[in-house]
């Protein structure tokens, strides 16, 4: 089961009036280094949902490793909530501008580094955006411009359990798993595009070997979502999605083991992830935080650990 929950705009109003807590809204908008688009920039400019704040998963990230938005330690995150404004029992609803992209990485580092209020996750932005061009009362938009990243005063926030144990998988996690074999034991994805997963393109990371991990297959999670707004749909089409995506990739998809998820940067393999737990084909997984960054920059001079051949 998700830490977090999806919440639609419509519900998401309901609950600004409703909640018996703090509802703070979340920007949480990434973007691929190859678009020129800087999620923060982007904020700063508007529109964007009223009081959000903005939180860069560029920024919340472990400062010593050389991968990009690496979970952080207990203590940075605490220290980074802090100077957001953030309190440990406030509700978060997050958002991109995107529609679903870096939002379920955001929504999954604050649940699982252990933010003790409910997380939603919006979705979507641009349904919201649509909404508000017929009712702009209602779905109201933050159109100023403004410099910081918070309106909120600093906080004290301080969290001491996390649930990395159930929710993480690290490189040597992973190592284990193909020298043992028991990679096979799993139910193990890879979110990026089929070209790139095959190796047939480059990486979007100039200098970074193509290709995928020995084991994992693929699904892609564009064919997951909604083509036009990125909206994850219902429940039931949910699961018809991932089911089509299994057959139209030639996946071996079984319920009875239990599943794992990756992708570039561990940023799409929280769609996936989302997705397959919203579904109800899992009722939990596992994301490979380093993901395909990691494991390519590690393994680039051991072969065995980089293939471009599909699983049969």
């Amino acid at each position: 089961m998700s830490l977090y929950k999806i919440i639609s705009p419509k519900d998401y109003i309901n609950l600004l009036k409703t909640s018996s807590t703090r509802v703070i809204t979340v920007d949480a908008s990434w973007h691929m280094p190859n678009t020129g688009r800087v999620g923060i920039k982007e904020y700063f400019e508007g529109p964007r949902l009223p009081n959000s704040i903005f939180f860069d998963i560029d920024d919340v990230k472990d400062d010593k490793s050389e991968f990009p938005h690496m979970l952080p330690t207990l203590s940075i995150f605490n220290e980074k909530l802090s100077n957001l404004g953030i309190l440990p029992n406030d509700t978060l609803v997050v958002y991109d501008k995107l529609g679903n992209f870096s939002s379920p990485r955001a929504a999954w580092t604050l649940t699982t580094m252990g933010h003790l209020g409910d997380v939603y996750l919006l979705n979507n932005f641009k349904t919201y955006l649509e909404l508000s061009k017929a009712d702009k009362d209602t779905f109201k938009l933050d159109l100023n411009k403004i410099d910081k990243i918070t309106f909120l005063p600093k906080s004290d926030y301080k969290i001491e359990k996390t649930h990395l144990k159930e929710q993480v998988l690290s490189f040597e996690d992973v190592k284990n798993l193909v020298d043992s074999g028991k990679i096979n034991d799993y139910n193990f994805f890879d979110a990026r595009a089929l070209p790139r997963f095959l190796g047939t393109v480059p990486e979007p990371r100039e200098g970074l070997q193509s290709g995928h991990i020995p084991g994992v297959q693929p699904l892609p999670f564009s064919t997951l979502l909604d083509s036009e707004t990125k909206e994850f749909p219902s429940k039931e089409e949910l699961k018809k999605n991932l089911l089509t995506s299994f057959k139209e990739n030639g996946v071996i998809f079984d319920i009875k083991k239990p599943t794992l998820t990756m992708c570039g940067t561990g940023v799409t393999g929280c769609i996936i992830k989302t997705a397959l737990e919203q579904s109800g084909l899992v009722k939990s997984s596992k994301l490979y935080d380093g993901s395909w960054t990691e494991w390519a920059t590690i393994m680039d001079k051991e072969p065995k650990y980089i293939t471009k051949k599909k699983e049969e």
